[in-house]
């Protein structure tokens, strides 16, 4: 029931098979099986050696990776949380996310508005 997109703005920090090689899907959020503009929860998948380029947006992001990947937040080193590990994004941070040898697969949640 899921409707995959492809991300159509992107520059030169994503690989060359980026377009081709990676799917978003809003599960709550604009768009998603859930309409809700206060929480977004989607999934991207990536083929192997695809890079995602490097974005930033105001709401604050956690991701949980249900597979290899890596992922960079600033100016820092690409790490690596591990299948099933999580990490925080603060808002407006840059960050982007790899696939190594095989596909990558994470959730993402944006807390899109904050509560009063």
């Amino acid at each position: 029931m899921l409707e995959w997109h492809r991300r159509t703005k992107y520059d030169h920090s994503a690989s060359d098979n980026f377009a081709g090689g990676h799917a978003n899907a809003m599960i709550i959020g604009p768009g998603g099986l859930e309409e809700r503009s206060d929480l977004w929860l989607g999934v991207t998948l990536m083929a192997p050696h695809v890079r995602y380029p490097d974005h930033d947006h105001a709401p604050e992001e956690v991701y949980l990776v249900l597979s290899e990947g890596e992922f960079r937040q600033g100016d820092g080193n690409w790490f690596s949380p591990g299948i099933g590990g999580s990490f925080y994004n603060v808002p407006g941070i840059k960050h982007a996310m790899r696939s190594v040898d095989t596909p990558l697969f994470a959730f993402w949640a944006l807390l899109a508005e904050r509560p009063h």
